[in-house]
């Protein structure tokens, strides 16, 4: 459910609220006099048909709403420019071809057109001094026309014995308690009315097939670039698990970590602004908002669509860690959340998948690894278990054999994940000019094959290299334990993949 649709549904929780309130009021009428503190509440609302409606009309039936108030004053009109499948619209004045949020709207009109009152304080103030309830001069004046049934309502200081504020209506000589979102809803920046949508809900269950995304920053050496993985860089797909639906193309060509797939993609799609703070802002503001000088510029697209942001300065709103944030066609200066702007502190480096390679083993019918002078070659094959999985089919498991030795198939099997779990740490930024310190090659079924090398750059750095691309890097700590569980592997002693 999207928040706009909420927010019709929470002002009609807000009316159930407040006859709760009227109930509460009534249980305590009869005890909120004996120490003084509210004398001058009446209660109107003794009787239960006793109706405390301000206001009787129809929300369809509004003309315009007027509020002029401490945050800002504004006129909302109603309008029959319906977009399709709508069945209310409305404009603002001022706010010409900008993009209103209907729903928001329709609440502030539907919280005047129901309002009511929580108690009368006086039924009479001919003659008395307003200025004691803040309605000399107001806080709030609001004004709506119901096919020319015009109502003004005042708005003034906060009342005394109960929660809520005093009010009065034009025309009117009583004085009433009103609760305080009544105040809260409509005294609001025009702002508040600006649609905060930042990017539309993808139309289908399944995600969008992304075909780029492109990061500039100007703390990056180089703009990192997404695109759907080319499953031919790493291996036929039938025969190695490609870890991610997507990869970098720059700075370097390798997959993206799946796990950050939908962070860094998906969760855009469907989410909405905290604030909108401006419209069709002046230099000086795109200045203020570091929008003249982005601290990121990022362009997606997908479909026959897509998306360009640019994102400016931190700020908060509430406890929320936010910032500035404007959308290519939009004229809104929008606060967006930081959790919905990863772009502007991932690096490539926290991109990397850390599984670069994964033939699926029975896929493969010889392994071989090389390194310090010596290679050690595995023949693999497929036996039945005489068992079945969950689709009644038969499953087999892994043969493996050493010089003709055949090996502890669950024990070679751990050491085989050892071997493709390098966790790839960071993009190859180094130049490669020595010789590889490991090799490892999976010859597969079909007769193709893949090779993985590991070079030693110092620093206890190593280069994984996928069929000749040293995209990515580990740690020497890997290549050791490999070598290491290796000889536990051949001496029969259990392997532990913990590194």
């Amino acid at each position: 459910m999207s928040k706009k649709v909420r927010n019709l549904i929470i002002a009609g929780v807000c009316v159930v609220v407040l006859v709760a309130a009227l109930i509460v009021l009534l249980v305590l009428s009869q005890q909120q006099n004996t120490d003084g503190t509210t004398s001058d509440l009446t209660s109107a609302l003794v009787e239960d048909e006793v109706d405390n409606g301000l206001i009787d009309e129809n929300v369809d039936d509004l003309e315009y709403l007027t509020v002029q108030g401490a945050n800002g004053s504004y006129t909302v009109r109603s309008s029959d420019d319906l977009e399709e499948g709508a069945s209310f619209a409305y404009t603002m004045d001022g706010y010409d071809d900008l993009p209103l949020d209907r729903y928001t709207i329709r609440t502030a009109v539907s919280t005047f057109t129901n309002a009511t009152y929580l108690d009368v304080v006086f039924e009479d103030t001919t003659g008395m001094d307003l200025s004691t309830y803040g309605l000399t001069t107001p806080t709030t004046t609001v004004t709506g026309s119901y096919g020319g049934r015009v109502y003004t309502m005042y708005i003034g200081s906060a009342t005394s014995g109960i929660t809520g504020r005093y009010c009065m209506l034009e025309g009117d000589p009583a004085l009433y308690a009103v609760a305080n979102s009544l105040s809260t809803t409509l005294d609001v920046n025009p702002n508040t009315y600006l649609d905060r949508t930042l990017l539309e809900a993808y139309s289908s269950e399944e995600d969008p097939v992304i075909t780029n995304l492109t990061i500039h920053r100007p703390d990056l050496p180089e703009d990192i670039v997404v695109a759907p993985t080319d499953t031919s860089k790493y291996g036929d797909d039938t025969l190695t698990a490609v870890a991610s639906r997507y990869e970098l193309t720059s700075p370097v060509v390798t997959l993206v970590d799946p796990d950050l797939e939908a962070d860094l993609l998906f969760n855009i799609f469907g989410s909405e602004a905290e604030d909108v703070v401006a419209s069709n802002p002046t230099q000086q503001q795109l200045e203020e908002y570091g929008l003249a000088s982005p601290a990121a510029e990022v362009s997606m697209s997908w479909d026959d669509t897509g998306v360009q942001l640019t994102i400016g300065n931190e700020v908060t709103s509430g406890s929320t860690a936010c910032r500035y944030v404007m959308r290519d066609g939009s004229p809104l200066v929008y606060v967006v959340s930081e959790e919905l702007l990863p772009w502007v502190s991932y690096t490539a480096d926290d991109l990397v998948s850390p599984i670069p390679l994964v033939p699926y083993i029975q896929n493969v019918s010889a392994m071989s690894i090389s390194f310090g002078g010596n290679e050690y070659s595995f023949q693999l094959s497929q036996v039945a278990t005489g068992e079945t999985n969950y689709n009644g089919q038969a499953t087999t498991k892994t043969r493996a054999e050493y010089n003709g030795t055949v090996l502890d198939s669950d024990n070679f099997a751990t050491w085989y994940q050892l071997v493709m779990s390098c966790q790839a740490n960071a993009v190859n930024r180094s130049e490669v000019t020595s010789d590889p310190i490991m090799t490892v090659t999976y010859q597969y079924t079909d007769g193709s094959k893949d090779t993985v090398d590991y070079y030693d750059v110092g620093n206890r750095t190593v280069v994984v290299s996928v069929n000749g691309a040293k995209a990515v890097t580990t740690s020497t700590s890997f290549t050791n334990k490999v070598q290491s569980e290796l000889q536990k592997l051949l001496n029969g002693e259990e392997v532990n993949m913990n590194w």
